[in-house]
């Protein structure tokens, strides 16, 4: 019988560390700093230039649209190398997007703004 509380006690230290094992393997609480994108001013071509609301931004399956001042933050967005990809119904891109390296736990800043274009008229018939 003494056998048998030596065993419990052994089974009951064995799972009280695996759960802390897992517990900690589980990265805690989750209270870190997003991942993700952030932009500031998404130019329109215009004379005068200005910033384009609206403009729906994607990164790394993300997505997020661009506030009346053309700023806008993408989060969610995993670890690696993406294409910034830019479309709205009523601008197109001027040149193509940048790619961006995001680092885990880090919003990545873009460097320049992103150029757009409004629509012009169509073209003349030929």
């Amino acid at each position: 019988m003494h056998n048998n509380k030596q065993w419990t006690i052994v089974v009951v230290i064995a799972a009280v560390a695996l759960t802390g094992w897992l517990i900690a393997g589980c990265g805690g609480g989750g209270g870190g700093p997003a991942t993700g994108v952030s932009g500031s001013t998404v130019i329109v071509d215009n004379d005068p230039p200005e910033p384009a609301g609206g403009v729906t931004v994607t990164v790394g399956g993300q997505q997020s649209v661009s506030n009346d001042d053309g700023n806008f933050t993408v989060t969610g967005v995993p670890a690696g190398t993406w294409e910034v990809v830019v479309t709205s119904a009523f601008w197109v891109p001027v040149v193509e997007p940048p790619e961006v390296v995001v680092v885990a736990g880090q919003i990545t800043t873009l460097g320049a703004p992103i150029l757009m274009s409004s629509f012009g008229p169509p073209p003349p018939p030929l």
